[in-house]
């Protein structure tokens, strides 16, 4: 039995929710789609996640699981729904009291079993992170073995960090995949016939910016080092994903398949 997983770059401020609603959408009636997963971290204004949101994500949209990063307290309100079944924050990261809010264990509405790790890296990110392979030995040996779809986003700026997770749980984890640094990269693959990975989704949200940011007070900060406030920039929104397939009783990634759609935002 085939078991897709779509996994939907970080959504970036309302020009990235308004693309989430399209692509998504677009992604459905393309593709048989059984369980959803995307990185909601900068889908408030571009730093932090709100209830409103999340309950949008979940709710109106029937996004199954979201992930975060180093935005996940930027909105202090996530306190409130830290516990919720279908939220993750980082495992390893050190403003992360709790390493089992890291990982979540979600019944899909088919019924298959998933599990979802969230990791932060360590190499060029803020604040003295845990390390992100204890992290992930530690949040696998959590599931349990009956459970064969796992899912890891590694929110890291180092490719190479990030290449370097996929290859320490090649064979245990069924995707890994890479979020944060906003720019898709195009080398998806299947890792030793088992781990579907790509080094980063990309960002859903508004291209003509700099990583999401508008791109006047981005460039200014750059060059002078004069700090402006950082605003969500709205054009030119897309989409960016990867839909990965999985066979639901040996755990291993068949086939992975980037998506990326323009989409108009209002």
């Amino acid at each position: 039995m085939t078991f897709n997983v779509l996994a939907i770059g970080d959504v970036m401020g309302r020009a990235g929710r308004s693309a989430l609603e399209v692509g998504l959408a677009r992604a459905r009636s393309k593709f048989q789609i059984d369980f959803v997963v995307v990185n909601g971290e900068n889908a408030a204004g571009g730093f932090g996640l709100t209830r409103k949101i999340f309950d949008q994500f979940i709710g109106d949209l029937k996004i199954d699981c979201v992930t975060t990063g180093n935005h996940w307290m930027d909105k202090k309100e996530i306190y409130q729904f830290l516990d919720h079944e279908r939220l993750v924050v980082p495992a390893n990261m050190y403003n992360v009291d709790d390493m089992t809010q890291g990982w979540r264990l979600i019944r899909s509405s088919s019924g298959v079993q998933v599990a979802v790790v969230n990791l932060i890296g360590k190499i060029f990110m803020k604040g003295e992170n845990r390390s992100p392979y204890d992290g992930a030995e530690r949040m696998l040996a959590r599931v349990p073995a009956q459970v064969k779809v796992k899912i890891i986003d590694i929110h890291a700026e180092a490719t190479s960090e990030k290449q370097g997770i996929a290859h320490s749980v090649t064979g245990k984890a069924s995707i890994v995949y890479g979020t944060h640094s906003h720019v898709p990269t195009a080398d998806e693959r299947i890792l030793k016939s088992y781990t579907g990975f790509v080094t980063d989704l990309g960002m859903t949200g508004p291209y003509d910016s700099v990583i999401g940011i508008d791109a006047d007070a981005a460039v200014m900060r750059m060059r002078t080092g004069v700090k402006r406030n950082f605003e969500p920039a709205t054009d030119n929104p897309w989409f960016y994903a990867c839909l990965f397939e999985i066979d639901v009783n040996s755990g291993a990634c068949t086939h992975v398949e980037r998506l990326r759609f323009a989409t108009e935002h209002g």
